[in-house]
């Protein structure tokens, strides 16, 4: 599992609202096609680092939004996937899309720090027990106030990892078979469903982006680390059901993600590589997809997503056996 030092300071929460702001703008065509991106200037319009630019425009170039080229930065791609010639010009708020120049993204370095790395350990440790996150622990291991450590735990809960007691307290877990059966059984009626709503406006280039990073893994295993599986994970389980214009639907899928979450840690935490099988049901989606049969693809989904359930039950049946992680001083078990 990756240490605190390990921890980029510009987190996930940056770097997806970036990405987010600019795939909406080239889905509804207000960056002309061909517009090259640099890092300095969209920086500039979010009041950010360049850091987090450019893990959005490696993820916007992942999902076949951009190109790159003979040059500096990125293309925008054609919506028919194309790659048109670059068109150099100023970005600006009106081409973003935006009635007035966003507010910086000012969120907290330090909160964004320690974000990842809080994720990181309560995802396994609630493979493992009942814990109690202890405030003033946490903020000396991080070296932060308990002001950042509370509002990063905040964010946490907002995603299911944690709860407040009636007494104040924060607790994480234990993962029960039950709770990964009631996330996958919301996955299983609500994804799907945010499929082949999105269907119609993946682009080819983006399907075949995703299938090209599945066939690699599939034909090296062994290079895929959990880093790059989460990524593969993310690009079916999110990126390819975003295109969806129910937003309450998008919420309620990202609420039931905890496997992805714990998966995740799980991977990370014992250096493992993904399970050709669930390589090849993701594989099956994208080809359907790129088919053009959205319902057979959606449908494919769903078994994929019950054959998940599976494997995450009895992952959890593997973890009873094994010796409890080495977690930090702030994760105090609950007997």
């Amino acid at each position: 599992m990756a240490s605190v030092d390990s921890i980029e300071p510009d987190s996930r929460l940056r770097y997806r609202l970036i990405h987010d702001h600019l795939k909406t703008a080239i889905a509804l065509g207000n960056i002309a096609p061909g517009l090259v991106l640099l890092e300095g200037p969209v920086a500039r319009i979010f009041g950010t680092s360049r850091v987090p630019v450019r893990k959005a425009f490696e993820m916007l170039h992942a999902g076949g939004l951009l190109h790159t080229f003979d040059g500096r930065g990125y293309l925008v791609a054609h919506p028919d996937g194309g790659v048109p010639e670059p068109l150099r010009a100023p970005l600006s708020e009106d081409a973003l899309g935006f009635d007035r120049p966003p507010e910086p993204l000012d969120i907290p370095s330090n909160s964004e720090r320690i974000y990842d790395a809080l994720e990181g350990v309560i995802s396994l440790g609630i493979m493992f027990g009942h814990f109690r996150i202890d405030e003033s622990d946490a903020a000396e291991a991080f070296g932060v106030s308990r002001g950042t450590v509370r509002e990063a735990l905040n964010r946490l809960r907002d995603r299911g990892l944690v709860e407040k007691s009636a007494y104040s307290h924060w607790l994480c877990g234990p993962l029960t078979a039950r709770a990964v059966a009631e996330d996958y059984e919301l996955r299983v009626l609500l994804e799907p469903a945010a499929l082949l709503a999105s269907a119609p406006s993946l682009s080819r280039a983006q399907l075949e982006a995703a299938l090209v990073e599945i066939e690699r893994a599939i034909a090296l295993p062994d290079s895929v680390d959990a880093a790059a599986l989460y990524r593969i994970e993310t690009t079916l389980h999110d990126s390819l059901l975003s295109f969806s214009r129910n937003r309450k639907l998008r919420a309620a899928i990202g609420h039931a993600h905890m496997p992805l979450i714990v998966n995740h840690a799980f991977y990370d935490a014992f250096n493992l590589h993904p399970e050709a099988g669930m390589l090849s049901e993701h594989r099956e989606v994208v080809r359907l997809l790129l088919k053009g049969n959205a319902q057979a693809a959606a449908d494919a989904l769903t078994q994929h997503l019950r054959a998940g359930q599976k494997r995450t039950l009895q992952r959890l049946k593997v973890l009873a056996v094994l010796p409890d992680p080495d977690l930090p001083a702030y994760m105090q078990r609950i007997a």
